[in-house]
């Protein structure tokens, strides 16, 4: 019997710390299936100038390996910096420069949104409090203090454009990683970085 209940709490402690979860996705069009790329242009969209160059001397490298050859933002436009909002012109300028430099592919990167939630937590402590009632029917009317937690879950996006073509301004392929508590930066880094590489992967 002793066994049985330690096992009952190692399970509603482990059930109350594994909130980390991820999930990626990923969209792909025809065009970027048998999609030949010289030369991409990557951009790790970030007011943290040492993270964008990070991020891109880290796609540079693991795209190398699947024979895609990058051109790093913080090195070739140095002069572009992280804006909630560019105009159209800007982001024209931009383009006609990419032409100059024999670049028809770019390669965005960023986070598209927070959002924290508050949820009751699968503690040893509410447990204990009928947060899960072990009952056949009827309700318990009794008002109980539950421990609560905050779940927080980043959206990171990366999209391909093809500026050539891309005459209706949309992407040709995107990958995206929900990820809610992330163990640590470091490892949603890797976890992104893996996602896109991942990408180029299923052409």
């Amino acid at each position: 019997m002793k066994i049985n209940i330690s096992l009952l709490l190692v399970l509603l402690i482990s059930a109350g710390c594994s909130t980390s979860k991820e999930i990626p996705s990923q969209w792909v069009s025809e065009d970027f299936k048998n999609l030949k790329i010289e030369r991409m242009l990557v951009y790790a969209s970030t007011e943290d100038t040492n993270l964008q160059k990070e991020f891109e001397d880290k796609m540079v490298m693991a795209l190398a390996k699947e024979g895609i050859a990058l051109v790093k933002m913080h090195d070739l436009f140095p002069e572009v910096k992280y804006k909630a909002n560019h105009s159209q012109e800007e982001i024209n300028e931009l383009i006609l420069h990419c032409n100059e430099n024999n670049i028809n592919k770019v390669l965005l990167a960023s986070q598209k949104s927070i959002k924290v939630d508050t949820v009751v937590a699968k503690s040893l402590h509410n447990y204990f409090n009928s947060l899960e009632p072990l009952k056949m029917g009827g309700r318990s009317e009794d008002v109980l203090e539950y421990d609560k937690k905050e779940l927080t879950t980043y959206t990171l996006e990366a999209a391909v454009y093809d500026i050539v073509k891309s005459a209706e301004d949309k992407p040709i392929a995107t990958t995206t990683l929900k990820a809610t508590n992330p163990r640590s930066p470091k490892t949603l880094k890797k976890r992104f970085l893996n996602a896109i590489v991942m990408l180029f992967k299923s052409r």
